[in-house]
């Protein structure tokens, strides 16, 4: 193995807390640490997805997103509205009307943060199995000196396997790939064979191990 490579792998597995240098941007991390306090303070149940999870579990590269799975029902709408709300005026581009639309039919609303553009996309949790799971599997962690919900490990590879089998995005498969290498031996391998083979993702995940990633760190 490339010995850089090999500190990588070293470096997540003895400080796995810490994506301070993989990230590189104290604005991301700082609007990371508001959302996520605010989610919490006001009881929405949320996990951090999609690319920071990439980062957190396996891969150190940029992202210009953050993204967010949120347990939402109609009846949480003016609840919801109203914690958006209470951001700083004059730093979000906030569309109550789109917030509505997206919990009424499980789909997506996004938040931008204008002094810096980055993007946050916060998807309702969708009732079906796959969902459910994956949401019931989050984790606290400790990111940045503060408790987070990220998802699991396990659902961060199916998500992305999921996410590369409908668009044939190679960094779907490469974020995957990272996530199980540097994850492997913390796994839980009967979970994932039990949802590849219901996503049909099988041949996809046999396929990360042999993946030469040292290109894509």
């Amino acid at each position: 193995m490339h010995l850089a490579f090999g500190r990588l792998f070293e470096n997540f597995e003895k400080k796995e807390n810490d994506m301070r240098k993989y990230i590189g941007d104290p604005a991301q991390e700082e609007l990371l640490k508001e959302i996520t306090s605010l989610l919490t303070r006001t009881h929405i149940p949320y996990m951090v997805t999609g690319a920071l999870s990439v980062i957190f579990y396996g891969r150190p590269r940029a992202s210009h997103d953050i993204d967010f799975v949120i347990e939402a029902k109609e009846d949480d709408i003016d609840k919801i509205t109203k914690a958006f709300s209470a951001l700083p005026h004059g730093e979000f581009i906030i569309d109550h009307y789109l917030i509505q639309d997206a919990i009424v039919h499980r789909q997506m609303f996004n938040v931008l943060h204008l002094p810096t553009f980055l993007k946050l996309d916060f998807w309702i949790l969708k009732d079906d199995e796959f969902d459910r799971q994956r949401f019931q599997r989050r984790k606290t962690l400790n990111v940045f000196g503060q408790k987070m919900t990220f998802a699991s490990p396990e659902d961060t590879i199916l998500i992305k396997l999921l996410w590369y089998k409908e668009s044939k995005i190679e960094k779907h498969l490469i974020d995957a790939a990272f996530v199980y290498r540097v994850q492997e031996k913390k796994l839980d391998k009967v979970y994932l064979k039990k949802w590849v083979k219901k996503q049909s993702t099988t041949k996809l995940l046999k396929e990360l191990a042999a993946i030469n990633l040292e290109q894509h760190y």
